[in-house]
C-alpha cells in the first residue's frame, strides 16, 4: 500500500518526553474494530517509536483517536507514521510531510 502524505505541524520534543498526538480519522461502515498506530522513524522504515496499537471501534464520521508515545533518542529529526488496521489489514498508511525533531546537546567542555 503507498503511503499517504498528510500535513502536521512541525514540533520539537525532548528525548523521553511523553506526547500524545490526536489523529482525526474517519473509517466506514461504522461498527469495525480498527487499531491505529503512530510511529517515529529516523529512516521510515525501523520504528523508532511507537504508540502501540490502539484499538478503537469505526463510527463512520469524523473521530479523534489518542496516540501517545514516548521521544526516542535526541540529535535527529524524526519521520511521523500513522497505520490505521482493521482485523489487522492495513487499510490507510499516512506518512507526515513534517517531521519531529527531538534535540541533543553534547556535554561542553569549558577550558581556561
Amino acid at each position: 500500500m503507498e503511503r499517504i502524505k498528510i500535513q502536521m505541524l512541525d514540533p520539537t520534543f525532548m528525548a523521553g518526553e511523553v506526547k500524545t498526538a490526536s489523529a482525526t480519522l474517519q473509517v466506514k461502515p461504522s461498527g469495525l474494530s480498527c487499531t491505529a498506530e503512530l510511529w517515529l522513524s529516523k529512516d521510515g522504515v525501523s520504528k523508532d517509536a511507537t504508540s502501540g496499537l490502539v484499538a478503537f471501534t469505526a463510527t463512520g464520521v469524523d473521530q479523534s483517536i489518542s496516540l501517545s508515545v514516548t521521544m526516542p533518542v535526541g540529535g535527529f529529526e524524526y519521520t511521523v507514521l500513522l497505520d490505521i488496521l482493521t482485523e489487522g489489514t492495513l487499510i490507510g498508511a499516512y506518512t507526515a510531510m513534517e517531521t519531529v525533531l527531538v534535540p541533543w546537546v553534547g556535554e561542553p567542555v569549558i577550558t581556561w
